[in-house]
């Protein structure tokens, strides 16, 4: 597995491009005994027919990010530019470990199993065009498992909860549009500045005063506005984040970040929109499914899902469905240049899978 993450880590390619990766995870996978599909230009699923009953499923994503690494590692990505920074080269590396554990041990197996090596993670759309292939209901799977690698949990340790595990992500974009005129006649403008600043202001306003028990984030990190410091502005840009684990909550913050705008739009008669791209669903962890697996001795329990999002969130809106961590311990955070992680972890994530693949009656 070592071996494959190194190999893996220096081919980096990001989503739906990942076709020097597809070629060498196929190379390792062609000659398993499992019937091998195809799915668009960069993803496999793997199927072996153990004639059993019931069928299980396990994921790995396969892309990387476009990010220039500054690990230093002498098997730095070769492809300058891009990097496995978010330990995707891991993930694979531990599917190949599965792969190649259940083709040697298929007598052994209490379900029929499905490999699912996705494209594009960290774009839109990789999970989306596994569940579009209609495998994964042809095989009619019961459950789907997966992994992410996880700095500050502490190392080579399994980690998940029941519920809500990771969030929902809505990108959001505020624009004002006010009406420019020279600051020296400015009652003839809508200083559309001046809306964003009391905009932001009142929306934190209403952040503070959400129910504890909503767990969610609402934040802003850029504002972008004005050309000229005597001139106010025509237009502001505000762009942030709204993270629940509830659709629910979802809208109810859209909703009443809508009506603070309507009052704003009242009182300076500028014109507020809204713009979301919601990205992923929660990761929402099958609680049924959880307590079947809540008693593999090596899997701990954590208090509070992250506010982080991922794409398995869309197999979980389909399938039951549990995703993990495996921690990495003290290390750069995913999606830094330094990221790297201590590659013994890995026996430990295999060794869970194969626990995973024990457990009766999914």
């Amino acid at each position: 597995m070592k071996n494959h993450r190194m190999n893996l880590h220096q081919i980096a390619e990001i989503g739906f491009q990942e076709f020097q990766t597809k070629a060498y995870l196929y190379e390792q996978v062609k000659n398993c005994g499992a019937v091998v599909h195809e799915v668009g230009e960069t993803g496999l699923v793997l199927y072996f027919d153990n004639q059993k009953e019931k069928t299980i499923a396990f994921r790995t994503d396969i892309d990387a990010l476009p990010i220039l690494e500054e690990t230093g590692l002498p098997f730095a990505s070769k492809r300058e530019g891009f990097m496995h920074a978010c330990g995707h080269d891991g993930h694979m590396a531990m599917l190949l470990g599965l792969t190649d554990y259940i083709a040697k041990n298929r007598e052994k197996m209490k379900y029929n199993i499905v490999l699912i090596y996705q494209p594009s993670e960290e774009i839109a759309g990789g999970a989306k065009s596994i569940l579009d292939s209609g495998l994964l209901q042809h095989y009619q799977v019961q459950a789907i498992f997966g992994f992410h690698l996880w700095p500050t949990l502490e190392e080579g340790a399994v980690f998940s909860k029941s519920g809500p595990l990771m969030a929902q992500s809505s990108e959001t974009d505020i624009q004002i549009f006010g009406k420019s005129a020279h600051i020296a006649s400015s009652s003839e403008g809508i200083d559309s500045l001046e809306v964003a600043v009391r905009l932001m202001s009142e929306i934190y306003d209403y952040e503070k005063k959400l129910p504890e028990e909503m767990l969610h984030l609402l934040k802003f990190g850029e504002i972008h506005g004005g050309v000229i410091r005597n001139v106010l502005a025509q237009e502001v840009t505000i762009k942030g984040s709204i993270r629940s684990y509830s659709p629910l909550h979802q809208q109810e913050i859209k909703d009443s970040l809508r009506k603070i705008a309507n009052r704003f739009e009242e009182e300076f008669q500028a014109k507020i929109e809204f713009i979301y791209n919601d990205g992923y669903p929660a990761v929402l962890n099958n609680s049924e499914l959880f307590d079947k697996i809540k008693s593999i001795s090596t899997l701990r329990v954590l208090e509070h899902p992250v506010l982080q999002a991922e794409d398995f969130g869309v197999y979980t809106e389909h399938f039951p469905c549990v995703f993990f961590f495996l921690g990495v311990g003290d290390v750069p955070a995913l999606h830094n240049p330094k990221f790297d992680f201590n590659m013994d972890v890995l026996d430990n994530g295999l060794e869970f899978y194969k626990a995973l693949l024990e457990i009766e009656n999914y």
